[in-house]
């Protein structure tokens, strides 16, 4: 069932008062803050925190390696590891075909023979990858920078809405003191 009553705040009337067509403002300009800003600000900051991550040192370099043995579950609590990864053994070849062989840090359960791709500087040793949390990093401060865009545009539209309350109450004492006393019984 429909009310006919869409776009209300727009309509013209002539009981309309100018609070009202603050309020109507205010409505359409916090809306698209939190629909259009909010996430601009998230996808900006995310940018912003990736764009000034860890720069890869010039002599680092990707290679794919193999995977010598399947790889340990996951470790207990009370050893050194990374929450998501193990240490197991993995094999590559140098750009002038050496073999190596060395521990390096592959997710948990991965069968031998899998290809895991590895970071070695410029003597071929394995280096932590630098891009390694950067993205989620990203994503942990954009979602706070949208959060906090939407909790200010709230707030912001709260306080005003607040103010205009204020005002309107105070029009509309005024105006009783106008048109009161004609409302009231004349005594005899």
């Amino acid at each position: 069932m429909s009310t006919g009553q869409t776009f209300w705040r727009w309509r013209r009337n002539p009981l309309k008062r100018g609070t009202d067509r603050a309020e109507a403002w205010a409505v359409l300009i916090s809306g698209l803050l939190l629909v259009v800003g909010a996430p601009l600000a998230g996808v900006a900051t995310g940018m912003s925190v990736a764009a000034s991550g860890p720069r890869v040192p010039a002599d680092w370099y990707r290679v794919s390696a193999v995977l010598m043995e399947k790889a340990p579950g996951p470790a207990p609590a009370d050893e050194v590891s990374r929450s998501d990864q193990v240490r197991a053994t993995v094999e590559w070849r140098t750009a002038d075909g050496t073999r190596h062989r060395e521990l390096a840090w592959v997710m948990p359960n991965t069968p031998a023979g899998r290809h895991t791709t590895v970071w070695l500087d410029g003597s071929d040793r394995i280096r932590e990858n630098p891009e390694r949390g950067l993205r989620m990093r990203a994503l942990t401060f954009g979602a706070l920078a949208a959060t906090g865009t939407a909790a200010l545009v709230t707030a912001g539209f709260v306080l005003f809405h607040v103010r205009l309350a204020r005002h309107r109450e105070s029009q509309l004492d005024r105006e009783w003191r106008i048109v009161g006393p004609k409302w009231r019984p004349h005594r005899t």
